[in-house]
């Protein structure tokens, strides 16, 4: 190896890797546990009312955005390129928001957190991203360069 890696490339590239498994089988695990509950619940509809059922509600709908994110956003633009040790491809997944750089990666693990039974489903992709964005093998650049032509 001529050239010097990253050192923490290894453990970043790995959690990367399976950061998708990791969502899929966080919003499976909540998807399945707020069905099961939902199905005992359901009895006691009329001593506790509909309210009762609303978080559970709320729980699966959250699955469902949780899987759908880590199937389709997360697995080919985050943990393909993380597996492949593609940090480019990650430095260069922004949404440009003005003169502002807002990496992806930090926007879809927050989305993951929120949706995530529990939020544990989106720290295999927020961990591998803060420690990209902060302590990478480059420093990421927030600004986007970009200046509106005058007029």
């Amino acid at each position: 190896m001529g050239e010097s890696e990253w050192q923490h490339a290894s453990w970043v590239s790995q959690l990367g890797k399976w950061a998708w498994i990791i969502g899929l089988l966080n919003g499976l695990i909540g998807l399945v546990w707020s069905l099961y509950s939902l199905i005992l619940i359901i009895p006691l509809w009329a001593y506790w009312g509909p309210f009762r059922t609303a978080p559970l509600i709320w729980n699966i709908i959250a699955s469902i955005v949780g899987i759908v994110i880590a199937l389709l956003i997360i697995r080919p633009k985050f943990s393909k390129p993380c597996g492949e040790k593609d940090w480019d491809a990650m430095y260069g997944w922004v949404l440009k928001l003005g003169g502002l750089n807002v990496p992806w990666m930090l926007i879809w693990g927050i989305l993951m957190e929120l949706f995530g039974w529990y939020g544990w489903g989106g720290l295999a992709v927020l961990l591998p991203a803060v420690m990209l964005l902060f302590v990478g093998p480059k420093e990421y650049n927030w600004s986007s360069g970009e200046k509106k032509a005058e007029e």
